[in-house]
Formats: C-alpha cells, structure tokens, sequence
C-alpha cells in the first residue's frame, strides 16, 4: 500500500461537536430551502443568507453579481499572511427535480430512516453548509492563521460555471486567489467489512455532450421505410453504449484500486489488484464495474440523456436526435473520441457533432503537499485506519479551472457514503446518512485547520 502514515497531528482548539453539528445542520436545511434549479439558478437568495450570516460573526464579505438574481459570495477569514490563501469553494445552483419521483418535498430537508433528504444535501449544499460552519468555528476559536481562508460559495457550476468560477476567475481572481483550494468531487466511504477510505480528488474526466443527428426521408406511418431516422437513431444508439470502452488506467487509478484492494475481500479485491494486469484488465473491469462509480472510472463512458424526434404518431419524421452525455479520461482529444463514435455507428445517416468543452483540459495535481498531509491527520482523527487515496474522479467540477489558472485543486466530499447514495447525485430522493454529517464537517474542519493554522 503506498499511503503513508499520517503526519504528526497539530493541536488546536476543537470546536463545541454537538452545537457545530447543530449549526451545520441549520445552515444545510435553511439552503437546501431556497430553490436555487439551474436553470434560472436564482442563487441571490443563498448568497444573501451566507452573508448576513458570516458577517453576524465579524466575517468580512463581499458578493459579485454578474447577471441579475445570479450572485457570488466571497468571505475572507484573515490570517498573518506568511502562507498564500487557501480557497474552500462549493456551489449553490443544484440540478432540476421531479417531484412526483420523490417521496418528500425536495426543497425541505427530511430525515427519515437515518438519512437526510433534500435536493443539494450532497450535491453541493452539504459541502457549502459545512465550509461556512468551519469558517464560523476558526472564527469563534481564535485560530491562529498563517494563511487567509477564503470561501466561495459560487453560482451556475451545474451548467459549466459560465457566471461562477470561470466569472469570478476572468474578472475578479484577485478575490480569489490561493496557492490550495479544496473543492467538491472526492469521496469518502465506509465499507460493508468498516474499513474506510478518502478519495482525494487529484484529476477528473472531462464530459461533452455528443449530439447525434439520424435523417431520413419523412412519410406516412402505414407504409414503412428501410431509412427510418428512428430506427437509425435506436441502432445508433447501442452501437455507441455496447460494447464498453476499453479498460484505461490513469496515474491516479493505478494508485487507487491498488491501495483500495485489501480493503475488498473476494472478488472486487482480486479484481481491483488484477485491473492493472493489461491480460487480466477486462474481465476484472467488468467484475469492479459492479460498483458503478468505480466501473465509470476505468473507461471512457457513454450515457444517452435526451431523444427527440417525430410530431405525430402516424408520421415517419425526416430527423431524430440523441444526446449523448461523454465522460472522458483525462488527454482525451473530443474528436478522436467523435471519430470513434462514427466508426461504431458505421451509419452515414447518422451525424455526430459536438459544442466545445465548457470546461478546460486541466493538470492532475501532485498526490503530496500540505492537503494531502492535512487530509491523512484529519482522517486517522475521524476515520481511524482511512487510507487515503488519490481518484480520478467521474463527473466534472470547477477545479479544473483553477488547475489552469495554477491553483491547486483539490476535490473533497467529506461525508461518508454508500455507493448508492453517490448514485441519487443528480436523481431522486438525494440523501446522506445523518451520521456522516458530523463525520464530515470534523473531517473538513480538520483539514482546513492544518493546512491554513499556525
């Protein structure tokens, strides 16, 4: 296993667990209350609640509004400015609901059955919540600061960050401006057996929407045509799922699945150590991707996510679109992965385009340095025994472009959870267990506090 053991842990005064909790709680349940759905996004009313909220303490805040209704806030807890500043940043804006596949309303957090529900409690409100709460208790505990802390609490990440970060970072980057960020996309988890890992997110796959475009010629229903755009679409579209890229390790997945393995048993163990064999990859790849998030990780993924065409039953449209939601490894060339694409589709009448990536290709960050050791501290405080990894994480952040401004980008999802909670991100009934609240914001206050303290 190559994590090293934790560095020395500095003492500093503990915040009061139980009210901090209770804080953090409040806060959660008071944003996931405010329906920030992006779009319109509406982020105003979170920025003004943080606000009035950090600034009831001392904290000193500004907020930068680049369009009407769609704010940031920028909090700077001062520190004596020997180290460069460390940037805690989550967002505001959450994905639309349906609400008739919810159990509960998604705008008011319920516990029901040890977990607390609400649109945003992971995605990215819970990380939001518990930044301002670990802002609030560095504050009321006097800490020792040799870095300012800076929190950014963004707006418009779900749709690429054109008014959030890469805003903030084109016109306002001396407001944000730090040698360390930590940002949304790690993991945390707690296995079936009670071994625990932290994903330190160090790199991320970078999505496109592909846009798949079938034509044919138009005519009635009752007289069938071989150039049907439909059913082109509808082969199109198994051609480019099945079968599944190939396996392809990164750095950083070498590293994870093998400090991971000991912590499987059986077969997700001995496939996680045989993934790196190029003669064994496969079939270990397909017994790893019994855990989707960790499947996604190994390949470049394909996810259809939209289908339009035709406008009467009894009609055979001349056009059918498909998007297709491509997640791919980091060093990927968009059109080489295009070209791909049309080579599986084999189909001249389908046409496959695609925007350009709203996002940067952006570096991996080094797996050492004082996050990495801050974060190894704080989790064999929290989570004793946690190996602590780098991952390549799945879904897009922010972090990428701060990477490409020279920040150093680090993803945390500090709250442990299931593999199945990951997978309600952006679904219905989004949830975290009401015990990885407090495993979280003490894991995130305890890396905050060693890499910024004295």
């Amino acid at each position: 296993m190559t994590t090293p053991p934790a560095s020395p842990v500095r003492a500093h005064p503990e915040p009061d667990w139980p009210r901090a909790v209770a804080d953090c709680r409040r806060v959660l349940a008071d944003l996931i209350a405010f329906d920030t759905t992006n779009p319109p996004g509406n982020e105003n009313v979170a920025v003004e609640y943080l606000k009035r909220l950090l600034e009831a303490e001392g904290i000193e805040c500004r907020t930068y509004e680049p369009v009407p209704g769609r704010g940031n806030l920028v909090a700077r807890l001062r520190g004596s400015g020997r180290k460069p500043p460390l940037l805690v940043m989550g967002h505001l804006d959450v994905v639309g609901v349906e609400r008739d596949q919810w159990d509960g309303d998604p705008f008011h957090m319920e516990e029901r059955d040890g977990f607390l529900y609400g649109r945003g409690v992971i995605d990215d409100k819970g990380m939001v919540a518990a930044e301002a709460v670990t802002m609030l208790w560095l504050k009321r505990l006097g800490i020792a600061l040799d870095r300012d802390v800076i929190l950014l609490a963004e707006c418009d990440e779900e749709s690429g960050g054109k008014w959030g970060v890469r805003w903030m970072i084109e016109n306002h980057l001396d407001a944000i401006r730090a040698e360390f960020a930590i940002n949304e996309g790690g993991r945390a988890t707690v296995t079936a057996s009670g071994e625990a890992w932290v994903g330190l997110q160090t790199a991320e796959k970078r999505g496109v929407n592909f846009l798949l475009t079938a034509s044919g010629k138009a005519g009635h229903a009752s007289m069938p045509r071989e150039d049907n755009c439909i059913a082109a679409l509808g082969r199109a579209l198994v051609r480019v799922t099945d079968p599944l890229f190939p396996v392809s390790l990164t750095a950083e997945t070498k590293v994870f699945f093998g400090d991971l393995a000991p912590l499987y048993p059986g077969e997700m163990g001995e496939a996680m150590r045989d993934v790196g064999d190029p003669a064994r990859a496969e079939a270990a790849g397909r017994a790893i991707g019994r855990d989707i998030m960790f499947g996604a990780m190994l390949r470049h993924t394909v996810s259809p996510t939209l289908v339009k065409g035709g406008f009467r039953g009894n009609v055979i449209p001349a056009q059918a679109e498909a998007t297709l939601n491509v997640r791919m490894l980091p060093g990927t060339d968009p059109e080489a992965l295009a070209g791909e694409l049309r080579r599986r589709i084999a189909d001249p009448r389908v046409a496959v385009s695609f925007p350009p990536p709203t996002r940067p290709e952006a570096p991996a960050m080094p797996f050492d340095g004082p996050v990495v050791e801050a974060a190894r501290a704080a989790a064999s405080e929290v989570l004793p025994g946690a190996v602590v990894v780098p991952l390549l994480s799945t879904g897009a952040t922010d972090s990428a472009q701060l990477r490409a401004v020279g920040i150093q980008a680090y993803g945390l999802l500090p709250f442990p959870l299931t593999t199945e909670d990951t997978a309600r991100m952006h679904g219905e009934n989004e949830r975290m267990p009401v015990a990885s609240l407090e495993t979280g914001l003490r894991l995130l206050y305890g890396i905050v506090a060693r890499v910024a303290g004295v």
